[in-house]
């Protein structure tokens, strides 16, 4: 099994992307176009979380609970297709200390095992930064003259273009 630094330093090698250097709660961010960040950490080991915020949660509470409503029949839309998942992340309570602060969030979740390689790792960080693309656009903090028809995201190197 190889450890979570290798797999992380491989993806960014592989994208053409700055080597993260990991940080004071173990997670490794990525900083990328179109306001796609994302973290990657382990919390045992075994598994590997991918989160990334999509948008904070108003503080009105009709406001609120519509946002969440939109986005509960969003994910029961999408949860055949994709396999992140959009969950509410309150102030003071997420997985990554440095994000303990920031508000209460809808946030984006993606698991894979460590022990299952590169490959497989890579495939769902593509995944899940498609899956990060079409939830930022659907709450308007993605591009706005995308082509339908196209992917939301691509990775270029050992990847073979366009997904």
């Amino acid at each position: 099994m190889a450890p979570l630094s290798n797999l992380v330093a491989a993806l960014a090698s592989h994208a053409g992307w700055k080597d993260p250097r990991q940080d004071e709660d173990g997670a490794y961010r990525f900083r990328l176009e179109n306001g796609l960040d994302f973290a990657v950490f382990s919390p045992d080991d075994r598994v590997v979380v991918l989160r990334a915020d999509i948008t904070a949660l108003p503080a009105a509470a009709m406001e609120r609970e519509e946002m969440l409503r939109d986005a509960a029949k969003r994910q029961a839309g999408v949860c055949r297709t994709r396999a992140s998942v959009a969950a509410v992340e309150y102030a003071g309570q997420s997985l990554l200390k440095s994000d303990a602060a920031s508000g209460d969030r809808l946030v984006l979740y993606r698991m894979a095992e460590l022990a299952a390689g590169q490959e497989t790792f890579e495939l769902a960080a593509r995944d899940f930064l498609n899956d990060l693309a079409w939830w930022k656009a659907s709450f308007g903090g993605g591009r706005s003259e995308r082509r339908t028809d196209q992917p939301f995201f691509g990775m270029t190197g050992m990847f073979g273009g366009m997904y």
